[in-house]
């Protein structure tokens, strides 16, 4: 079941990063979660991980974020982690196309309307990296 939920938030996920709409992307986060994506700053709280996703508008187009090779975890009812790989494709603005492979992992609770992220982490998988079990 927590396979199909992670499905999801990877398609809500997609589906608001397809045009880099920061504020949709920030609902998909807690009011409270910690993000660290990939740049050096911890970004803590919603408004902070909308703060996060707007420093790259102007920058990009849109991006496609493929999750693989999650492995999940129960933490107890309503609570899941994920870990594994994820390969992003960012369309720049300029009309450069940059792919980029990370190491992720997500924290997800379930809220009284829907399944959130209360943590996130990514980092850069150096090319010499597999990123396979």
């Amino acid at each position: 079941m927590h396979d199909i939920i992670l499905n999801q938030i990877e398609q809500r996920w997609n589906d608001a990063a397809a045009t880099w709409d920061s504020k949709a992307l920030s609902r998909i986060y807690t009011d409270d979660a910690v993000f660290f994506g990939l740049l050096p700053r911890l970004y803590v709280g919603r408004l902070d991980v909308e703060a996060y996703f707007r420093s790259y508008e102007g920058v990009l187009q849109g991006v496609t974020l493929s999750l693989i090779d999650q492995k999940i975890r129960s933490l107890g009812e309503g609570l899941f982690i994920a870990q594994g790989f994820g390969n992003i494709v960012n369309r720049h603005m300029d009309g450069a196309i940059v792919h980029n492979r990370v190491r992720t992992s997500f924290v997800v609770t379930e809220t009284e309307s829907t399944w959130l992220i209360a943590l996130h982490h990514f980092s850069n998988v150096k090319p010499s990296e597999s990123g396979t079990s």
